[in-house]
């Protein structure tokens, strides 16, 4: 009699041992906060490991959810606004408020450090009447002539470098006496350019550079502006 309560107290400890070790090991691997609902879990939001030990049992191991997940691109719009407004503010010396050619900009940050190639027209490499040739196509809708000196022959001139205005187009000679290289006047003396050493690039009229060899800037009537 004794040897069987015994044996029945040891089955029932065995039993008991074995659960608590299952608990035990379940626990230690559970990959899923028990604080999210079913529905939570079963959603496409992403969620991230965090705290994870790479050996060993741990109790800390979590999934967490983003605090805040897009549901559409019409949310995405205005935080890629003002990354692009804040980042070419900052490069042209402006208040972001200043830059409101969303357009003309994009343009600028797709094209950005494409090398110059003389002769080029596309992003294996450009040369700077060709950059100015495509940049009024894409954002101003206007078909330009294809070097800077027929560019520069169907401006209509600015006399006054105080009277630029963004999208006007600003002439140099680099080379002798003619008209050899051409820009896109932004604001506040910036303007953008295929340059023939670093490629598609933002200047400044004040380096010396482009002091010394600019040749003056003109208008060119488009369909996107009345300048």
């Amino acid at each position: 009699m004794l040897m069987k309560n015994y044996f029945k107290k040891l089955v029932f400890g065995c039993i008991m041992g074995a659960s608590v070790m299952t608990i035990g090991c379940q626990s230690s691997q559970q990959l899923i906060d028990p604080s999210l609902s079913l529905k939570a879990r079963e959603s496409n939001d992403p969620r991230f490991l965090d705290g994870i030990a790479m050996a060993g049992n741990s109790s800390n191991i979590k999934i967490t959810t983003p605090k805040s997940t897009v549901r559409n691109h019409k949310e995405i719009v205005p935080s890629i606004t003002n990354m692009l407004q804040l980042k070419y503010a900052s490069v042209l010396g402006v208040v972001p408020q200043a830059i409101t050619n969303l357009s003309l900009y994009n343009f600028i940050e797709d094209w950005y450090g494409v090398r110059y190639r003389l002769g080029g027209n596309d992003k294996n490499g450009i040369d700077c009447s060709a950059f100015v040739q495509t940049l009024y196509d894409n954002v101003f809708c206007t078909d330009l002539v294809r070097t800077a000196f027929q560019q520069f022959r169907m401006c209509k001139t600015v006399w006054s470098a105080d009277s630029l205005k963004e999208g006007d187009l600003v002439f140099f000679k680099t080379r002798g006496k003619r008209i050899s290289h051409v820009g896109i006047y932004l604001m506040n003396d910036r303007f953008v350019h295929a340059s023939s050493s670093q490629g598609v690039i933002i200047s400044s009229l004040n380096e010396s550079y482009w002091s010394r060899s600019y040749a003056g800037a003109g208008k060119i009537p488009t369909k996107e502006s009345s300048f």
